[in-house]
């Protein structure tokens, strides 16, 4: 495997040659001032304040991406870099899906107006692309858990390309070793110049020219070429395809394939037909009120080794809950009106046919399939 070596610049966040740039990105500096005295002293209690925390975390973030730009302009094997923040031409702001840079100028994926995935960079090689993720916290189980997602869209989107990742740590970092073998890792020394936070908080420096980069390997996300992925048609197509065996009423077989294996780390849950009140209530002891006679079946990826039923019902006063019942628990959990999970439900409760029914037997012999691991993580 192909992999890139951190240098010492980047290893000891030395700013000498990305300082002035720091200042070409969009911070909302508002109340981050009051974290300072008057006279310009970081309060004590502010060093510990979740803002102050959180903001060096997105400085962080700015300081490698613009080492990466270094690192890729004196690098022959990286053939293409997409531009973000400062750099990126601002006419190409306003698409509304796709790969694109969004209001905030970062790069993410978005279907139907909603974010799919961000990533904090993305670079090619010959054969190959790169996400980059980066991050100062200590804890690195949420950011390998969010890999998986990232991996399996990329996957559809480049199909013929390598997908890689290169994970932007910290010193202290715990965890390295839980990390998919498609991850090279750079650990840096600790991020604590408060010297470049409080000037880009207090913003009182001149502003530099930007350092721009203008090799033809730099490119913008709305340039980048990749296959079609139609987020609510390929639900659409799941569901139809899970339903059409002769014999089974959900055929188990069809989500044991590679392409499935992405869509589920795509989508998390795959629907796959209803149950009415009556049979979910013999099923479930959920004792809520459902505004129509059914409830929506997923199957839903749990972790990387567990696959469960999961429901989806819509109360008569409009919100969504997601009903989990296994071993004998009960979990019931709202979902975001704003999410996606409510625009996918109503999606699919408008295109489930009365043959998309399934019976309590069937529910059953899934749930009895799933536990005996059937399904698992490829």
């Amino acid at each position: 495997m192909q992999e890139f070596k951190i240098t010492d610049e980047i290893k000891n966040l030395d700013l000498t040659n990305i300082r002035s740039n720091l200042f070409h990105y969009k911070y909302d500096n508002k109340y981050l001032k009051n974290l300072y005295t008057k006279d310009g002293t970081l309060k004590e209690e502010s060093k510990e304040s979740p803002t102050y925390h959180s903001f060096k975390g997105e400085v962080f973030e700015n300081i490698i991406y613009e080492h990466l730009l270094r690192f890729a302009q004196n690098n022959d094997e990286i053939k293409r870099f997409v531009l973000k923040g400062p750099h990126q031409n601002k006419n190409n702001i306003f698409k509304k899906n796709g790969l694109l840079i969004d209001k905030g100028a970062q790069i993410v994926y978005k279907s139907v107006y909603k974010d799919i995935s961000e990533f904090d960079a993305l670079f090619f090689t010959k054969d190959s692309i790169y996400f980059v993720e980066m991050s100062k916290s200590k804890k690195t189980s949420g950011l390998n858990k969010r890999l998986f997602k990232k991996f399996a869209l990329l996957k559809l989107l480049f199909p013929s390309f390598e997908i890689k990742a290169l994970i932007v740590l910290t010193q202290g970092s715990i965890g390295l070793s839980r990390f998919p073998d498609y991850c090279t890792i750079w650990i840096t020394k600790e991020f604590d110049d408060e010297q470049i936070l409080k000037e880009l908080i207090l913003n009182k420096v001149t502003k530099e020219s930007l350092i721009e980069y203008k090799d033809k390997k730099f490119i913008e996300a709305l340039n980048v070429r990749y296959k079609k992925f139609s987020y609510f048609e390929t639900l659409e197509w799941i569901l139809h395809k899970s339903r059409a065996h002769q014999t089974h009423a959900v055929d188990l077989s069809f989500f044991k394939c590679k392409k499935l294996s992405l869509y589920f780390d795509v989508f998390t849950k795959l629907y796959i037909g209803f149950i009415t009140i009556k049979d979910f209530k013999q099923l479930v002891p959920y004792e809520g009120d459902v505004k129509d006679n059914r409830v929506i079946v997923t199957i839903e990826k749990i972790n990387q080794k567990k696959f469960e039923i999961v429901y989806y019902l819509r109360q008569t006063n409009h919100k969504l809950k997601r009903v989990a019942y296994s071993k004998e628990k009960l979990s019931i959990e709202d979902k975001d009106p704003e999410g996606f999970t409510n625009k996918e439900t109503r999606f699919i409760s408008k295109i489930l046919l009365p043959e998309h029914r399934l019976l309590i037997k069937n529910i059953n012999n899934l749930s009895k399939k799933l536990q005996e691991k059937y399904l698992v993580s490829l």
